[in-house]
């Protein structure tokens, strides 16, 4: 298989391809902000924070604030987990809230919900990526993490140099600063460096339910003699990669799906791949910028 073909096939597994026939909307003032797979209805019917019907699930009528919403939720999922139930998403509790907005990040709060529980609620999430990469005469080399053996979801496989979600209470620049110091101790000098690249749009389904997630890309040349340092125990090593190299690491079986796209995306924008070698150019292109259904 070429690596066109190849590229492709990784793309295609960030998109939501079977459909949302077995999932009910999650509506706010008449507007879906999530999907909830079929298989999990039952423990919203069984809560006193949502109103159920054939067509939707909703917040019961009085909870209207920011507030009530966010400690209904906290209530609801930390109540599913100390019972058991649906620990192959909520066994990751985190204590840490994303954000859910009405129309595009940083418009108006709707609530904050825990982060292990957005694929049960199948809200939008919002991260940053940034593609630290160096040139040596005139060749640019990426560097890519190596997620760490203990992390709950993807150990042991190929991330970015820095990568997170933002949380609540963040902004994306702030999300950036903050991850590049804790994952690969950029100093704040090197990381303003950094140059705004667009973003990437996606929905991951698996088995911890069904994600639509918005990164925000950033590039960043790194200085030559810059040794990325992991603060946080989330990286077990660094590896500064060609772009043959990477270009077979990202296609492969052990680069976690979204990081790859990033890096995909960031070898479509620098002329890394040509158009006339890769087949499925434009095909892959849309793919990074897919369409959510809300």
């Amino acid at each position: 298989m070429s690596w066109s073909s190849k590229a492709l096939e990784v793309m295609k597994k960030l998109q939501n391809t079977e459909g949302f026939s077995n999932y009910i909307p999650f509506v706010v003032e008449e507007r879906t902000y999530g999907m909830v797979h079929l298989e999990n209805l039952c423990h919203f019917q069984d809560s006193e924070y949502f109103s159920v019907s054939s067509e939707n699930i909703q917040f019961q009528d009085n909870l209207q604030t920011v507030s009530d919403r966010s400690s209904a939720l906290h209530n609801f999922f930390f109540k599913l987990k100390n019972e058991g139930r649906c620990l192959n998403t909520l066994g990751g509790w985190r204590n840490e809230t994303y954000s859910v907005f009405e129309r595009s990040f940083g418009s108006e709060l709707l609530f904050d919900v825990e982060r292990a529980a957005v694929p049960i609620l199948g809200c939008k999430s919002y991260g940053v990526h940034l593609n630290g990469y160096i040139k040596v005469d005139g060749e640019y080399k990426i560097w890519a993490g190596v997620r760490a053996q203990h992390k709950a979801k993807y150990p042991g496989m190929y991330d970015n140099i820095v990568a997170g979600g933002i949380s609540s209470g963040y902004g994306i620049w702030d999300t950036l600063v903050k991850e590049a110091d804790e994952e690969a101790n950029m100093s704040p000098e090197i990381i303003a460096r950094a140059q705004p690249a667009g973003c990437l749009s996606y929905t991951i389904t698996n088995q911890y339910g069904t994600s639509p997630e918005v990164e925000f890309v950033y590039d960043l040349e790194l200085p030559l003699d810059f040794i990325p340092d992991n603060n946080d125990n989330e990286m077990d090593q660094f590896q500064l990669l060609s772009v043959e190299d990477m270009k077979e690491a990202v296609v492969g079986e052990n680069f976690k799906t979204n990081c790859a796209a990033i890096v995909i995306d960031f070898l479509f924008r620098h002329g890394l791949v040509k158009p006339d070698e890769t087949p499925d150019y434009v095909e892959i292109i849309n793919l990074l910028h897919s369409n959510h259904l809300f």
